[in-house]
């Protein structure tokens, strides 16, 4: 219990927090996700029928788990210090899995702009949403079932839990990743305005179906990413100091100052939201710039974990 209160502490403490208006303590019954890869618990995998083969998934869950990276995502480490199980897809059919604690509708290479015939991924953020309403209705509906029933009980949340539960986001990072490579720097700037419009119409809908609770991550230093890094270091000029793409890092606290800003009006608007905004582009700066220092904890931490393996051996 200690490690997961840890992890939330680490999350806050790292984080830019709107003012709640009422006190939060992230004892939610259930959990709704909508994102792109950065949360995907499987839902690209499960809707397009993909194979995806190691090494996805052999640091945690030993085998491919619909995750495009080789362990375990933010939203796993956020449920299990909640205390809840990891969030199923939406789409997943398989193995009957169960949506009690909640439902994830991210899927990698999602967007927030609605997909077109050359997208990646078509389930864009309006879709996720479409798909979360469609989600509840069919639970309500369920539920009367459920009461004669007590094994449905077990894979659907009760009414309540729509309310009560936490909202969680992370989208946005593909519509500058994917805009770079049509658009010049300034067409981006003037553009965003227009990706969170469609991302402030998702949020009102799911205000509409009863959703109070949002935790809204902002975008990471796209400059950053390796992929971005690839396809655009070939002028020098254009690399910050880490080496990292700076007109994408740019957009990407363009990007940030306008969903900061509208998390803000979201708060003012509606006097019953809870809106928590998550400062993920520091969080990764900021594990990047001192990488250096963390591998020195995480070897410090390392040496005291054989010390200690040591000591129980010579006490057998």
């Amino acid at each position: 219990m200690a490690s997961r209160t840890l992890f939330i502490q680490m999350i806050i403490l790292s984080s830019f927090l709107l003012p709640f208006s009422n006190p939060a303590d992230y004892n939610y019954p259930a959990v709704f996700n909508f994102g792109d890869s950065n949360s995907d618990t499987g839902g690209l995998v499960a809707g397009m029928g993909l194979l995806v083969g190691p090494p996805n998934g052999h640091k945690f869950f030993k085998t491919s788990s619909g995750r495009v990276c080789d362990g375990r995502l933010i939203v796993d480490f956020l449920m299990d210090a909640m205390e809840l199980p990891f969030l199923n897809p939406y789409l997943d059919s398989i193995g009957m899995p169960s949506f009690q604690k909640g439902c994830n509708f991210a899927a990698s290479a999602s967007t927030i702009l609605p997909s077109h015939a050359g997208s990646t991924c078509p389930f864009s953020f309006g879709v996720q949403v479409d798909q979360f309403v469609r989600f509840k209705t069919r639970v309500l509906e369920l539920l009367p079932t459920a009461t004669a029933n007590k094994k449905i009980e077990k894979y659907i949340p009760v009414e309540s839990f729509f309310q009560k539960g936490l909202y969680m986001f992370d989208i946005g990072q593909n519509d500058l990743t994917f805009a770079f490579y049509s658009k010049s720097l300034d067409e981006i700037l003037l553009w965003i305005p227009n990706v969170l419009l469609e991302f402030e119409t998702g949020i009102k809908k799911l205000y509409d179906q009863g959703a109070r609770n949002f935790w809204i991550h902002n975008t990471g230093p796209q400059g950053c990413l390796p992929r971005n890094i690839a396809e655009f270091q070939t002028d020098p000029s254009k690399l910050d100091e880490l080496g990292c793409v700076s007109f994408h890092n740019e957009a990407a606290r363009v990007f940030n100052l306008h969903l900061h800003a509208l998390c803000e009006r979201l708060q003012n608007e509606y006097a019953d939201v809870n809106v928590t905004y998550v400062d993920i582009f520091t969080i990764k700066s900021n594990l990047i710039s001192n990488h250096f220092q963390y591998a020195r904890y995480c070897l410090q931490d390392l040496k005291n974990l054989l010390w200690l393996a040591v000591d129980m051996e010579d006490h057998h």
